[in-house]
């Protein structure tokens, strides 16, 4: 089975290990970018670019990071990782780029069909309207 690259960052090891678990056994492939001095280097050889990162992750707001990384490599896919999730927030990540948000606790069917939209808008993307 070939694996899909998804990259995650965030400073909570335990997002890391239940993504892990949840992913055994399918084509994705986490990989855990949170060490890394400047984790938007990692997405830029990435094909799909599938970004998971924490709405708490150190270096300024969520807004901030997120930019940096869709600046980082066209066509990135970044879901937003949050223990809140409402549709205020949601309409917020789409603003600002983003492709999606995943609430905590992690539920096996919406991270598994938020990759699989996601791999799927990064391949095709969806056709400007303006």
């Amino acid at each position: 089975m070939q694996k899909i690259p998804v990259l995650i960052v965030t400073s909570r090891t335990e997002d890391v290990a239940e993504l892990r678990s949840i992913l055994e056994g399918t084509p994705w492939d986490l990989n855990d970018a949170s060490h890394l001095e400047d984790p938007s280097a990692a997405i830029k050889g990435a094909a799909p670019p599938i970004l998971l990162f924490d709405r708490n992750t150190a270096g300024g707001t969520w807004q901030v990071t997120m930019k940096r990384f869709i600046k980082s490599r066209r066509g990135v896919c970044a879901v937003l990782l949050s223990n809140v999730g409402d549709q205020y927030l949601w309409d917020e990540v789409v603003q600002h780029g983003g492709f999606d948000l995943l609430t905590r606790p992690f539920k096996k069917e919406q991270v598994l069909s938020t990759l699989m939209f996601a791999y799927a808008h990064c391949r095709t993307p969806w056709p400007k309207t303006s």
